[in-house]
């Protein structure tokens, strides 16, 4: 789960802190009054969402540990009866969490959880019987320290080395604190310090080191697993405990540290986190507990004002486990009742500060503690303290440079009593007894005891001659080689007590201060054989015992470490259970030299896309060992590349800032992933893009694959992330197509509830089918990803290439590259061959492997495995393109097709006969193949036929359907409609629907003008000869009878009788009682006189409305030929007129008909 930044302690080495942790609130809320805090329901009814700590009810009970007799035993029985308590209490919780796939810490040290959720989970979590309470987590402020003025060297050590009387430890007692390691729960520390690195127990014989329950960073601050101070504080308090050259008060004892404090606070879950790792230290991966390797003394120079029990449990716990809790009271001084928290604990033991004459610090503060207990416990040097720093040396001034010397007191005291190590209630009294009294009741207390400097000023000289004299004896001695000395040997006494040293150049070792006994030396070096000697200390008296080795005949084991064929650079080998390791060379070769003997080597290549792998190795002499990586990969065949690249930033910003938004974009072309291509995608705040249809924006992120949302995603760095005001999200698109890359960039984003750590990255999105990650601004453990997911997961979640999940495997400049690497990409453009455009719809089956549909543009895109495949591109009424295609792993395979097809149309849209009832008229359709042949058909209804039914089309070849239609049962005044429908294989156009209507008027008049005989055209109607109107009747109205005749063709027409004769200047047709409709009006013209353009021009009104303005047949289609109009018009006065207006000559018409039309009576 996602490591968030929580409550905040300072550091107390800083003379200017006011108010350094914040009350817890006493307010409550709804929805479980007494549960949630004012200050958490607050943010839930905000945001709908808030980290927050969950309290348990219920203790462990650790009187097992307190009775138990070794550290080791102690920290287990501590562990024990902790976890067996959270575990119980917390099962419930844990299981409601996971219901919800929220965020979550459990902690074990304090029964407590951490958790982010929203406002109904919170209202849940607060319904559990066995939730105590919900707190806020809290943030304070880290000042930076303010340097003091540095003090003159006493007898080349530092002032408050020499106030504390610690060079007459040394000096006379010859006690440096050996045998004994201390801690600091800090800022951090420069383990590579000149006056700190020899006493750092990380620190290897042959100068490297090891980080390994040595160093612990819980927020993953740090660049690297190296320990780090990016405060100067951590480092400065570890040189006033162990510092040489006269920095340290026990420089002979060894230093591990936790960094509880980030950057510039201490958050509550690093410091809890930081407890219990006091208690098991682990490796660097927080596996493999060794409560055997924990601390003896822990320094806490850090704190906040008042009293706040949230640590009590934790210092509960190290007092158990026979750890010394040394802590600063506080900087709030000068007034009364300002001891902080946890100094002011009883089960603390806490540091006020002096000065160089013996004066109290005036900020140091004072007052009882808990239950009226005198705080602070003893005072100590604590201004312009000179100590170590990173790159160098400063001096400070605070109650945190005076615990320091409480604590390294401690190491001198059991170092010099070994039975007192671990047994805290015996140890107290002795700094309490030995300690230089200070009278000043004016804060309570007495005169030996009170609450301004607790038992007086430390004396460490006088503490440590008050411990008790055990009858102690020194061991000392030479290991060799034949005669030679050999440095590096471990040496370890085993007996009545144990202790452990290295020996140095010359081979000697000393071991001082060792209870009377029988114990056994003995001295391991890799390369030698093991061995032992026996020896007997007495009391107040030096042993020696010298111990010759005897070295292990070797041979050198080489090879060459491949990935997939290709050599592995910066591969590491270890030869398991040795210190024994190589680093392959850009040629991926790699040598070492091993004792004779059975090992089994151990390469973890430098990138995560390789697998680690092992390989047995029997040395009997020199020999070679090749070793093959497997290449990382999911089901698909993605496999991950990872080096230096350059990064790739967005241009476009993004409308999406906040906490868990997103926004869905228009791909800039279609992204092949998991075999599918997709146009759309989602952008989330928290560090992915998903191809998911619906919104997703889960900050809760965790192992791939999963079946939970988001799936179907690229997680450059899905964490639970915030884009504010600093930060935005872009995009850009770059390359040239087929290779173009849509990239989608976080830049300068934070963390949820830590903003003062910020990271970039971005996903590049290839449209040949890569995807690929890159990342800057990476300077601290969380950045480099110890909270995030990172990798690619298919849509079903059942399929993913996880790189990391919560840990720091990323690197500034890093590119991660992810490749389909058994795939290739398979596109194209389908097109229709007649007309050159797209086939949307079409089917491209590769193989029995895949197959695509076209998009509407026609194109298809895909990813199918790399082989030899038939193609075969389809669609229904085009013909079927098939070709043989080899498609080659992570290239673009592109295949166009133009399917050819028919491409029928016919020369009318609708086919309407007006006709008398009972009788039957022909029509005829001209079908047109401008395409590829195609066969035809053709169907109609059972009241007209069709000829012929069906056949082939060549192309540019046309064919006539004649069409017979009837109006039997058609009554006058209805219609009946039906389809005539024609298919042929034509892509576009498969299907002709020809709307045929016929049509029976109750009313028809049908007019030949200027004919003196009936006339029956050639569909069969009839027409009447003109006369003049009468009243009543129909006719013709004009001033003058003017009719013309020609014998000439009239051409546009097979009706040659009824062109041939016109009426010529008449005013007006008009028809009396017709009945009130809907009627077309036809009107036939023909030009049969040698007119010229513009001799002959008039209007044609129907129904008084202007039906043709400035008809002039000459012009428009020239004289003897034929040209016919029709309107449609209502009759409701029970006439219909149609009027002709002379603007130049004398008007004409050849022909006019009225029909009764019931199909257009409704439009």
């Amino acid at each position: 789960m996602p490591h968030t930044p929580r409550w905040r302690a300072v550091l107390l080495g800083i003379a200017t802190v006011a108010g350094l942790l914040v009350p817890q609130a006493a307010a409550q809320a709804a929805p479980d009054p007494g549960k949630i805090d004012a200050t958490v329901q607050a943010q839930l009814s905000q945001d709908d969402k808030a980290t927050f700590w969950v309290r348990m009810k219920g203790t462990a009970d650790l009187s097992g540990a307190r009775r138990a007799l070794t550290k080791e035993a102690k920290a287990e029985q501590v562990f024990e009866a902790k976890t067996e308590q959270a575990q119980s209490s917390q099962q419930g919780l844990r299981k409601l969490l996971d219901s919800h796939h929220a965020d979550y810490t459990p902690f074990w040290i304090v029964n407590a959880v951490k958790v982010t959720a929203g406002e109904k989970l919170a209202a849940e979590i607060a319904g559990l019987p066995e939730v105590e309470r919900i707190d806020p987590v809290r943030t304070l402020t880290l000042p930076k320290p303010v340097a003091g003025t540095t003090q003159a060297r006493v007898n080349a050590v530092e002032w408050n080395i020499d106030r504390v009387n610690a060079p007459r430890v040394w000096d006379e007692l010859g006690n440096r604190g050996e045998g004994i390691v201390v801690a600091n729960i800090d800022s951090g520390v420069q383990f590579d310090h000149p006056d700190l690195a020899a006493s750092y127990r990380g620190r290897n014989p042959d100068g490297t080191y090891t980080h390994d329950y040595n160093w612990f960073d819980p927020a993953g601050v740090c660049p690297t697993a190296a320990p780090c101070d990016n405060n100067d504080h951590g480092t400065h308090v570890m040189g006033t405990m162990v510092g040489a050259n006269g920095l340290g008060v026990a420089p002979g004892a060894k230093w591990i540290a936790v960094k509880g404090c980030e950057v510039n606070t201490c958050t509550d879950a690093s410091l809890l986190a930081a407890g219990e790792w006091v208690v098991r230290p682990t490796d660097l991966n927080g596996q493999n507990p060794r409560p055997d390797l924990a601390p003896d003394i822990v320094n806490n120079s850090w704190g906040g004002a008042g009293f706040d029990p949230f640590y009590k449990e934790v210092v509960d716990s190290w007092l158990a486990a026979g750890i010394f809790p040394a802590f600063s009271n506080g900087n709030e001084g000068p007034a009364c009742d300002t001891s902080g928290s946890p100094g002011q604990y009883q089960s603390a033991y806490s540091s006020g500060a002096f000065d160089v004459n013996n004066a109290l610090y005036a900020r140091s503060s004072k007052g009882e503690g808990e239950n009226g207990e005198i705080k602070p416990n003893i005072a100590a040097p604590g201004v312009n303290v000179r100590s170590s720093v990173p790159g160098g040396y400063d001096s400070f001034t605070g109650t945190s440079m005076a615990s320091p010397h409480v604590a390294a007191t401690v190491a001198l005291i059991w170092s010099g009593s070994p039975g007192l190590q671990g047994n805290v209630a015996a140890t107290r009294p002795l700094l309490d007894g030995t300690a230089v009294d200070v009278a000043d009741t004016s804060c309570g207390g007495t005169a030996a005891d009170n609450n301004i400097w607790g038992e007086g000023r430390l004396d460490t000289y006088a503490a440590v001659l008050a411990a008790p004299d055990e009858g102690l004896g020194d061991l000392s001695g030479t290991v060799t080689e034949g005669g030679a000395p050999v440095s590096g040997v471990t040496v370890t006494v085993s007996g009545p007590m144990t202790r452990t040293m290295v020996t140095g150049a010359d081979g000697r070792y000393a071991i001082p201060r060792l209870l009377a006994g029988e114990y056994e030396v003995s001295a391991e070096k890799f390369g030698y054989a093991r061995a032992t000697a026996a020896v007997t200390i007495t009391a107040d008296q030096a042993a020696t015992a010298d111990v010759p080795m005897t070295p292990l005949p070797t041979g050198v084991v080489s090879g060459t470490v491949t990935t997939a064929g290709t050599p592995e650079p910066a591969a590491t080998v270890v030869a398991a259970g040795t210190p024994v390791s190589a680093v392959t060379d850009a040629a991926g070769r790699y040598s070492m030299t091993l004792p004779h003997g059975s090992y089994e080597l151990r390469v973890t290549p430098s990138s995560r896309c390789s697998s680690a792998s092992q390989a047995a190795v029997t040395v009997a002499g020199d020999l070679v060992r090749d070793i093959e990586l497997p290449l990382r990969g999911d089901n698909f065949g993605y496999t991950c590349r990872s080096g230096a690249q350059a990064y790739a930033a967005g241009t476009e910003k993004l409308a999406l800032t906040g906490d868990d938004e997103a926004q869905q974009v228009t791909l800039p072309f279609p992204v092949p992933f998991y075999g599918t291509g997709y146009t759309k995608a989602w952008i989330g705040t928290n560090g992915f893009v998903t191809f998911a249809a619906d919104r997703v924006t889960t900050g809760s992120n965790g192992r791939l694959p999963t079946s939970g949302t988001p799936n179907n995603a690229v997680y450059p760095y899905w964490d639970d992330l915030l884009v504010d005001a600093q930060a935005g999200v872009y995009t850009a698109v770059t390359g040239t197509a087929p290779h173009r890359t849509f990239v989608v960039e976080w830049r300068n984003v934070s963390f949820y509830n830590e903003t003062g750590q910020r990271v970039s990255f971005s996903a590049l999105l290839g449209e040949d089918g890569s995807i690929a990650f890159r990342y800057k601004d990476i300077e601290s453990e969380r950045d480099r990803g110890n909270s995030a997911t990172i990798g690619i997961e298919n849509a079903a979640g059942d399929d993913a290439l996880l790189y990391a999940y919560q840990e720091p495997v990323l690197e500034n400049g890093q590119g991660l590259t992810f490749t389909a690497s058994r795939h290739g990409l398979v596109t194209g453009k389908v097109t229709d061959a007649n007309d050159g455009d797209p086939i949307g719809g079409a089917t491209v089956k590769v193989g029995d492997v895949a197959t695509f549909t076209t998009a509407a543009d026609g194109t298809f895109y895909g990813q199918v495995l790399a082989g030899d495949y038939e193609v075969v591109v389809s669609k229904e009424h085009y013909g079927t393109f098939t070709q043989q295609v080899t498609v080659a792993a992570t290239t673009v395979t592109r295949i166009d097709t133009a399917l050819v097809t028919g491409r029928v149309s016919a020369s009318v849209a609708e086919l309407t006969v007006v006709m008398p009832a009972d009788s039957t008229r022909s029509r005829t359709v001209e079908l047109t193949n401008l395409g590829s042949p195609t066969p035809y058909t053709v169907t109609g209804e059972p009241w007209f036929t069709v000829a012929p039914t069906s056949g082939e089309l060549a192309k540019g070849q046309a064919v006539t359907l004649k069409v017979d239609v009837s109006s039997a049962g058609v009554a006058p005044g209805t219609f009946k409609e039906g389809r005539l429908t024609v298919k042929s294989a034509s892509g576009r156009q498969p299907t002709i629907e020809i709307k045929v209507t016929v049509v029976v008027p109750k009313h028809q008049v049908a007019i030949d003008t200027g004919a003196t005989r009936t006339f029956v055209d050639t569909a069969g109607d009839t027409w009447t000869p003109d006369k003049k109107y009468v009243q009543g009747g129909y006719g013709y109205l004009a001033d003058q009878n003017r009719t013309q005749s020609t014998s000439r063709t009239i051409a546009g027409t097979s009706d040659q009788a009824l062109f041939r004769t016109a009426r010529e200047s008449m005013l007006e047709y008009r028809f009396d009682n017709v009945p009130a409709g809907t009627y077309t009006v036809e009107l036939s013209f023909a030009e049969i006189r040698n007119m010229r353009m513009g001799q002959r021009v008039f209007d044609v009104l129907v129904e008084g409305q202007l039906a043709i303005p400035a008809l002039d047949l000459a012009l428009e289609s020239g004289t003897y030929t034929a040209v016919s109009r029709q309107y449609t018009v209502k009759v409701t006065d029970g006439q219909l007129n149609v009027r002709f207006a002379t603007r130049q000559g004398a008007t004409i018409v050849n022909g006019l008909r009225i029909s009764e039309r019931p199909d257009k009576a409704a439009s």
